[in-house]
């Protein structure tokens, strides 16, 4: 029973990590609690993008290595 618990929080957490991705293709405004960690985040965001090598958006790598 435990395992099928852990099963479903770890489905459950996979969801929401598609969810933000597919809101944020869609446009959606994240929130910004602390404005510094967003303007680094954004920096990193940048350079991993300048760098890419796929073809494919990390948010489908992510999910296809989820499946």
């Amino acid at each position: 029973m435990k395992t099928t618990i852990n099963t479903l929080k770890n489905r459950i957490d996979s969801l929401e990590v598609e969810l933000k991705a597919m809101r944020r293709m869609l446009g959606a405004v994240a929130e910004k609690k602390d404005s510094k960690a967003w303007d680094r985040l954004h920096i990193v965001g940048k350079a991993i993008a300048r760098d890419w090598k796929s073809d494919k958006p990390s948010w489908q790598l992510i999910s296809e290595a989820r499946r």
